[in-house]
Parts: structure tokens; sequence; C-alpha cells
């Protein structure tokens, strides 16, 4: 596991998401303010709707370019060496008596719910106020631990902190 990969993948995919509310934005604007949006009739809504459209779009895209630079200014690329869970660490989770795949963790209060694939393993952003951030935090490599995931509880060993 490489905590450098594993960052430069996140800070991709934020960026990525980035530029993916960017267009949407672009799009809600145009349609905003293209002649055909003008209402015809007091009941005709399309182009009052289209403007509350690119407004939240434009919001989504302050939000996602802060979440960008934030994680990218933020994240030290050396993970704290205490061997505990703490803000910024990166866990790769061992799964007891089951045929599931290795799971990946990163504790981080920026982008929490960010799901990507990493080394054919899912990698979740976590944010320490969630379930199972909570559960996490403070852990040492070796402990088990028990998650509900997909409405299943799932046993597993904290095989690596970084």
């Amino acid at each position: 596991m490489n905590r450098k990969t594993v960052i430069d993948l996140i800070i991709r995919a934020l960026e990525a998401r980035f530029e993916t509310a960017k267009a949407a934005a672009q799009q809600a604007r145009e349609a905003a303010i293209n002649e055909e949006s003008v209402a015809e009739t007091k009941y005709d809504t399309f182009g009052l709707e289209s403007s509350y459209l690119a407004h939240g779009q434009s919001q989504r895209v302050i939000e996602c370019e802060n979440d960008w630079m934030q994680f990218s200014r933020q994240v030290p690329v050396e993970g704290d060496a205490k061997g505990k869970v703490a803000l910024w660490s990166l866990i790769r989770l061992v799964p007891l008596n089951s045929s599931m795949p290795l799971r990946y963790f990163f504790i981080s209060n920026i982008a929490g719910g960010l799901s990507l694939q990493y080394q054919s393993s899912s990698l979740v952003l976590v944010s320490p106020e969630t379930p199972v951030g909570k559960i996490l935090l403070s852990q040492e490599e070796g402990e088990c631990i028990s998650l509900t995931l997909a409405g299943k509880s799932t046993e597993f060993e904290i095989d690596l902190i970084q």
C-alpha cells in the first residue's frame, strides 16, 4: 500500500469531480439564459427553474473546488507513525472468515463519502463523525473491529495504518 499513490488518486478524483461540476454548471447557466427559457405565460416556470438549477450547480462547483484545494493543501504525505488511526490515516482492513475483498479507508474531514477503486478494492473517504469513522478512530494495527456493510456485519482486522 503506497500512501502517496492513494493521496494522488484522491486528488485526481476530486479534481475530476470539480471539472464535472463545472461543466454541469455551465450547461445549467446556458439553459437559464437561453431565449427559449423566457416565460411565455405566467404559468411557465421553465426559466425560473433553470435559474435555480444554475445557482445550485454554481454552489456545487464552489464546494467541489474547495474540497479539491483543501485536500491538496492539508493532507500530509507522510502518515502519523504512532500506529493508531487518526485524522488523515490510510487504513487497510482484512476481512476475517469471509471471502470479501480487502477494504481501504482514508480518515478525512474533507470529501467524506467519496468512493474510489484502489488495487481492485474499495477505497472510501470517511469523516471522523460517521459511524465507521468513530469505530476506526484510535484503533491500532492488529485490532479487530466489526463493521456493518451492505446490511451485513463483518469482522475485520486492521492490517495496516499509514
